[in-house]
């Protein structure tokens, strides 16, 4: 087994606190790497005043995946790190953010390294993952580090080790309060993990050349060790920060993710793990995520929710029902923020309220030719994108200042109506699912055979309601089975309303690029809106070669943190003056 691995440690970036822990601790992984477990290892680190470039990390990846003797590769990394919005993760390079180029895009390179042709790729993340109060670090989407390759019939195993969890508030603390807390406790209890003195870390498997089983630890022993280990440690440290590890696991036997060097008998209690920490603090660390998983697990089940939770989410839903119709039968209700102005291209629309909600009629006339797009500003100023769809009413949920549901139904007096009324439970249980399923503002799965389990349910009804097409789309995207993902697509674009972008993004359908195959995607201009509808989709358009008008480009770099893409408000004032022409020279006629 070739076993090779890129380490990256940098301490220091642009104006932010220099940390005092990411250089060595990416010094302490390699030093693993290479002399416990004989890997070929690549350490790029700011000591002594180097630099870390984005061409270094690409060029060490490139030669490792171009190689083609690799069965596994690892990319560690501790520094700082952006989460621009949640599922939208940028590592910090040296020159980070006088050059917008010198940064990492995680999401999109997680993408390409599902065909980089290394049967399994592990990605290693120890950054601190706080907001800085430079703007300029949330206006850079960063680069890519896996080689825009051709389709490999060989699909890597991809485990991602995050070292907090997407959503805790603790990622809001200022910057100089984070680096003050940061310690790399991540790095220390995985390196501890790896040295194990306790024989439940410690899998035998059977070694073909051998003729005999060695111990390893799996990728999966380690998950349940850091989610327990972590948040002592660092309740141990008092630090402030809510250390609650993040990390999606695919890989199973043969695949691990360290041998085991046995220099002494093992016992089964000769470390045992630190004093929990108190009900209180366990309490703050436990999310309603974490919840789930456990009851999941403890039941049996995959992909069941608990009854609390369910009652919960579909409570909310029930609440913030929009129209029923409008006129035109096409609009929008929102729930929770006045609205400020609205705009659809091609189109017109009015906005008035009515019963405490505000909505936003949408006018259609034979004459109008072409997808609509819809922008809609909220009183404080920041814009949503969204997709008309005739004959469908969109319902938009806001919740201190964050979009936190968007939803579609079929407007009374159309042929979807009363098939609509008829399977709303259903419907509800889906929206339900979405709702815990996104708790931490990304919407993610928690394991590869869940994912495809959650595309599954969530696509059977999304003709009426067209965002479980949506979401199905991103849930087969993590279980990387793009044939689903373009099944989905193909259906949608029969259907003859406009596809939402990013279905059509993920499917190649925008670009022509192609991840099932290596045929182009059919291309089609048949979609809405004019970017991507989830925050985390803009980090997908590199790697599907998908390219925007030089206005929305900008636009990207001002995002609003959520699972919805929410511009801010000077962005939103720009795009209220720019949009129409950038429309209609950029997407041209659209094909029927």
């Amino acid at each position: 087994m070739n076993r090779c691995a890129v380490v990256i440690g940098v301490n220091k970036t642009g104006n932010l606190p220099i940390l005092q822990a990411a250089v060595s601790g990416a010094k302490d992984f390699a030093d693993w790497a290479d002399k416990t477990q004989h890997m070929d290892v690549t350490l790029l680190t700011d000591e002594n005043g180097g630099l870390v470039t984005l061409s270094q990390i690409k060029t060490a990846i490139s030669q490792y995946v171009k190689s083609k003797k690799y069965t596994q590769l690892f990319v560690f990394f501790s520094g700082h790190g952006v989460l621009k919005a949640q599922g939208s993760e940028i590592w910090l390079l040296s020159n980070a953010p006088d050059d917008p180029d010198e940064a990492v895009n995680v999401t999109g390179s997680l993408l390409l390294a599902r065909n980089c042709g290394i049967p399994h790729v592990l990605i290693i993340s120890d950054a601190c993952r706080s907001l800085p109060t430079d703007t300029r670090f949330q206006q850079m989407n960063g680069g890519v580090i896996f080689p825009n390759l051709p389709t490999d019939k060989t699909r890597p195993e991809v485990d991602v080790f995050y070292s907090t969890l997407p959503g805790d508030p603790a990622l809001e603390l200022p910057a100089q309060e984070a680096a003050n807390s940061y310690r790399g406790i991540f790095t220390e209890c995985l390196l501890n993990g790896l040295k194990p003195v306790d024989t439940s870390l410690i899998t035998d498997i059977g070694d073909k050349g051998l003729q005999q089983t060695r111990p390893v630890i799996l990728c999966r022993t380690m998950k349940q060790y850091l989610y327990k280990q972590v948040p002592r440690a660092a309740f141990g440290h008092n630090i402030q920060l809510h250390q609650d590890p993040d990390i999606r696991i695919e890989s199973d036997v043969p695949n691990f993710l360290g041998e085991v060097v046995l220099t002494s008998p093992l016992t089964e209690s000769a470390s045992p793990l630190p004093k929990e920490p108190p009900q209180a603090f366990n309490q703050i660390l436990s999310t309603l995520t974490r919840e789930m998983n456990e009851e999941r697990a403890q039941d049996g089940q995959t992909g069941a929710l608990s009854a609390t939770q369910l009652v919960d989410a579909m409570s909310r839903i029930r609440t913030a029902k929009g129209r029923e119709s409008f006129e035109t039968r096409t609009g929008f209700t929102v729930v929770g923020t006045p609205v400020r102005r609205a705009m659809v291209t091609n189109s017109g629309c009015d906005v008035f309220t009515e019963n405490g909600a505000e909505h936003v009629r949408v006018h259609l006339t034979g004459n109008d030719t072409g997808e609509r797009s819809a922008l809609i500003q909220f009183s404080d100023g920041t814009g949503l994108p969204l997709a008309v769809l005739p004959g469908f009413i969109g319902t938009i949920v806001v919740e201190e200042g964050h979009v936190v549901s968007v939803t579609y139904r079929p407007s009374r007096g159309t042929p979807r109506f009363w098939d609509f009324e008829d399977k709303s439970g259903d419907l509800e249980a889906r929206r339900a699912y979405i709702a815990v399923a996104s708790k931490s503002g990304q919407f993610r799965i928690e394991t590869i055979r869940e994912a495809k389990y959650a595309g599954d349910f969530l696509r059977v009804m999304k003709a009426l309601d067209p965002t479980l097409g949506l979401y199905a789309a991103y849930a087969y995207l993590q279980a990387g089975d793009f044939d689903s993902i373009e099944s989905v697509y193909s259906f949608m674009a029969q259907e003859r309303e406009p596809v939402l972008f990013d279905i059509a993004l993920l499917a190649g359908g925008i670009s022509g690029r192609s991840f099932s195959s290596d045929q182009q995607a059919p291309l089609t201009r048949h979609y809405a809106p004019f970017c991507p509808m989830l925050t985390q989709g803009w980090l997908y358009l590199e790697p599907f070669n998908t390219r925007l008008d030089s206005l929305l480009e900008k636009a990207a770099r001002y995002l609003v943190p959520g699972l919805w893409t929410t511009f801010r408000p000077e962005m939103t004032d720009e795009l209220f003056h720019n949009l129409p022409a950038t429309i209609s020279a950029f997407m041209g006629d659209y094909v029927e």
